[in-house]
């Protein structure tokens, strides 16, 4: 008899071989398949005619340009002209040579050296142009590669017309075309890739319990797919790249292939597995979490996933030996897992309390400096509260964003003034009132202490303590978005567990709650725009298939949807009048719109950006700094551990309705990522965040009931030490490394923020001698959103480096920026007078370079300097 809990699905056995004609018809079915896939490719390459054109300023040309300018037209037609660094993309030649023919001109003032083009392919240099003003067609033989795209860079010394318009141009392109030279027969390359897709779609669905005619419906359409890609090359290439080769297809066949072997031979050493479970447990864990921590020293990453993939397969095994997860009782009080209501409490108000502290610790003065989004954010808030004509539902010049997080920002920036902290107060409240949204959305999927669990871990997160601490709507609509979902799991209950109970007032309020929790959120950051769908996924998986759940239902997700109908309306009439404008940032960063220029076609784009968000919870991160630590992994070593024994245990058992939909909510988290440029962006992937804690707090809550089935205080002291650990490393990095990395306060502010606090210093002053001082700052610093919110409401005075704007007086103040030349220096000096100095004592980076250079007089004015940095 087993001892072990599987791994994999018993559906993997459906070609044990009770008798030979049993398991011959479906692999008859998949040699037919297989069959059919060749046939239709054959009969798809016999008709195919490899001719791409592009002509400027059709629907789709730019399908094939990237970075090119936006079009315009004379007398000749349409053009457009190029940046100084562009790509041209040749899709369905497939490792064929290409002749490639581009009609372009390069017109420029006389003062100006003409153009000369550098043509490049697959890092060969393939031709120099010279285009002039003139439209002239120029034909270049193309070798193109067999896997994934092939690119045509352009490189050309800019030019700027001048005037108001300040473009970086290269040259103008009015046509591309290119044929196949030699042959229209895929590569082999090609030909095992799309003769893969049947095959392996029918043997997942095999191999995954479907039965025989929908693995074959299934293979037989990707089939038909292959003969229109390859009989389409052009518009097959661009949908369908060669990709992942050679790890697609042979990984997968290969796997699918020997699950049943694999799943034998699992069952045939259940017994002598379970014997040594403790050994594989803590062995297979100590493994695991030493790969993680070399993955994040730059180990090879090879070697470092495979360590990890061993230490945790071995953990595995003794986590789930003799045992089967029963998820149902994680939720009930008795439940081993359960704890008391006191302690939940109690640990509840902790866990708040502490991300409350971690947020608004030295808010004002970490990050070091405000970044110009954050200015603009708070210049926007005080327009709301000085301007009572201005109220906008989404603001599209200058932020790019919809405007809840102005209004809630609003009454902090009016009533304490414009500062820092006043302006950051609304997100980090947010980011500090999101474990307990978790805790409330978790509570009933996975119960009390795993809720409990998962609140802990994004409390001290670095990644939420990073999108906590800044001016921005990152943190509204996942707290908006928990809320919702717990609102509406709590809501349908009683429907799912035939309670009476169903139906009263309160069921409603909550359901009517959650649809404005779900609208408020789209008016949050651009991620929020997927609440209303992750809360209706959610709700789809809470009533799951039964008919009777949702008529009973009906009610109140009418009353949910009329509620959230009518929170999105201004919204919806803001989108009628200007679709444009809303969707312009979105349009900008997304995977169709891409300005890479070594890969464009949005498949490959794709799962490359699958690719970097796998590995950004464990091997490396985001890479800008004002988000997240550059490169370093999103989640500690310890959560990154719970998460994947959680995540592990989920898929597991992901037919238990609060699993599948923590598994989906993760899925739905990544999306926004996942279609846009940049990736890994921790910004757009945050809604990844809370389903991955959740997760980490299920694997650390199942972790610690093995432990306890043997040693129940072991169980405890485990808990304790795993969240003591995970909190110290991030506190570590967040307020000592980060704090001291040039990458994360570069990415800031800090010498206009730092000006801008001198500058605003005599305003707020307490005494008349103080208020009197005046201070003069660098002209550019009036164009700095950062200077104009921190000195809102102050007269300025600007030194040009040679006058003043107003009088010096007997208490004065000359601000240069750190890398003024001697003569701006004297220029000071003697504008001040004889007295003046240089003031030493100056707001410093963290690295100890000076922000700037002060030049002053007057015993007040060196108290103004000193009083304002060293409080």
């Amino acid at each position: 008899m087993n001892q072990i809990d599987p791994l994999l699905s018993r559906t993997a056995l459906s070609s044990r071989r009770p008798g030979a004609r049993v398991l011959a018809a479906p692999w008859i079915n998949g040699a037919s398949l297989l069959l059919l896939s060749l046939v239709l490719l054959l009969f798809g390459a016999r008709i195919a005619t490899p001719h791409m054109r592009v002509d400027i300023g059709a629907a789709d040309d730019m399908r094939a340009l990237v970075r090119f300018h936006e079009v315009e037209y004379n007398v000749a037609g349409p053009y457009r002209w190029s940046e100084p660094l562009t790509a041209v993309f040749l899709y369905g030649f497939d490792g064929q040579t290409a002749l490639v023919t581009l009609t372009l001109a390069a017109p420029r003032p006389t003062d100006v050296e003409p153009a000369l083009t550098t043509v490049e392919s697959q890092n060969r240099v393939l031709a120099s142009l010279q285009p002039n003003e003139n439209w002239r067609r120029y034909q270049l033989l193309v070798p193109t590669h067999p896997i994934g795209d092939t690119s045509l860079t352009l490189t050309t010394p800019p030019f700027e017309p001048g005037g108001e318009d300040t473009r970086r141009l290269g040259v103008a392109f009015r046509q591309v075309e290119a044929s196949a030279i030699g042959g229209t027969f895929p590569s082999i390359e090609r030909i095992f890739f799309l003769l893969s897709l049947p095959l392996i779609a029918w043997l997942a669905l095999w191999r995954g319990g479907a039965g025989q005619p929908l693995a074959i419906g299934v293979g037989v359409t990707l089939a038909v797919g292959v003969g229109w890609v390859t009989a389409n090359p052009v518009a097959g290439g661009y949908v369908l790249p060669t990709i992942l080769w050679p790890w697609w297809p042979i990984i997968p066949l290969a796997g699918l292939a020997a699950l049943p072997a694999i799943r034998r031979a699992i069952e045939s050493s259940a017994e002598w597995l379970a014997r040594r479970r403790d050994l594989w447990l803590w062995g297979g864990s100590g493994l695991a979490l030493l790969a993680l921590i070399a993955l994040r020293s730059g180990f090879d990453r090879a070697w470092g996933l495979t360590i990890l993939a061993v230490g945790v397969a071995l953990a595995m095994v003794g986590l789930f030996a003799k045992h089967r997860l029963d998820i149902p009782s994680l939720t009930k009080t008795n439940a081993p897992s359960s704890i008391s209501l006191r302690f939940e409490v109690l640990a509840l108000l902790g866990i708040t309390a502490l991300a409350l502290t971690l947020r608004f610790y030295h808010l004002d003065t970490l990050p070091a400096g405000l970044w110009r989004d954050e200015s603009r954010h708070g210049l926007l808030a005080l327009r709301i509260w000085q301007d009572p004509s201005f109220r906008p539902v989404y603001v599209v010049q200058g932020a790019d964003l919809p405007a809840l997080l102005f209004y809630l920002m609003a009454p902090f920036v009016g009533i304490f003034g414009p500062h820092a902290w006043s302006a950051r107060l609304v997100s980090a409240l947010a980011g500090g009132l999101t474990p307990l949204a978790l805790w409330w959305a978790a509570r009933p999927l996975l119960g009390a202490r795993a809720a409990v669990i998962g609140a802990a871990l994004i409390a001290w997160a670095s990644w939420s303590l990073s999108m906590s601490r800044w001016a921005f709507p990152a943190t509204l609509d996942h707290l908006l978005t928990l809320t919702a979902a717990g609102l509406m799991w709590r809501a349908l209950t009683p429907i799912v567990e035939n309670d009476r109970s169903y139906g009263s007032a309160r069921s409603f309020i909550a359901m009517a709650l959650a649809g404005l929790c779900a609208g408020l959120a789209a008016y949050a950051y651009h991620t929020g725009r997927l609440a209303p769908v992750t809360l209706a996924a959610l709700t789809s998986i809470r009533l799951g298939l039964s008919w009777s759940n949702w008529r009973r239902a009906l009610p109140a997700l009418i009353t949910a949807a009329l509620v959230g109908l009518l929170t999105l309306t201004p919204l919806l009439n803001f989108i009628a009048a200007d679709y444009a404008g809303y969707s312009r940032r979105v349009s900008q960063v997304t995977i169709f719109n891409s300005v890479e220029t070594d890969i464009h076609a949005p498949l490959a784009l794709l799962m490359r950006n699958i690719g970097r968000y796998l590995g950004m919870w464990h091997i490396s991160g985001e890479l800008n700094g004002r988000h997240h630590a550059p490169e370093a992994p999103m989640i500690d070593p310890l959560a990154g551990l719970l998460f994947l024994f959680g995540l592990i245990a989920t898929a597991r058992y992901w037919r238990k309705p609060a699993l599948f939909a923590l598994l989906l909510w993760l899925v739905l988290g990544h999306i926004p990522g996942l279609f846009s440029t940049e990736a890994p962006h921790a910004m757009r992937s945050l809604g990844a965040l809370a389903p991955a804690a959740m997760i980490a707090g299920l694997g650390l809550n199942v972790l610690a009931n093995r432990t306890a089935r043997q040693q129940p205080w072991l169980a405890n002291t485990l808990l304790g030490s795993m969240l003591a650990l995970s909190l110290a490393f991030n506190v570590w990095l967040y307020f000592g490394q980060m704090a001291h990395d040039p990458r994360v306060y570069n990415e800031f502010d800090l010498v206009e923020t730092a000006m801008a606090r001198v500058a605003r210093a005599p305003h707020d002053a307490d005494t008349p001698e103080m208020r009197a001082v005046h201070v003069f700052l660098p002209p550019w610093a009036a164009e700095s959103d950062t200077v104009r919110f921190l000195t809102d409401g102050v007269d300025l005075a600007f030194f040009d480096g040679a006058t003043p704007t107003t009088s010096v007086e007997t208490q004065a103040l000359i601000l240069l920026p750190p890398d003024a030349d001697a003569a701006g220096r004297s220029a000071a000096l003697r504008a001040l007078g004889p007295e003046a100095t240089q003031f030493d004592n100056v707001p410093a980076a963290p690295d100890g370079e000076p922000l700037f250079l002060a030049y002053g007089v007057g015993e007040y004015a060196a108290q103004l300097l000193h009083a304002d940095f060293d409080r």
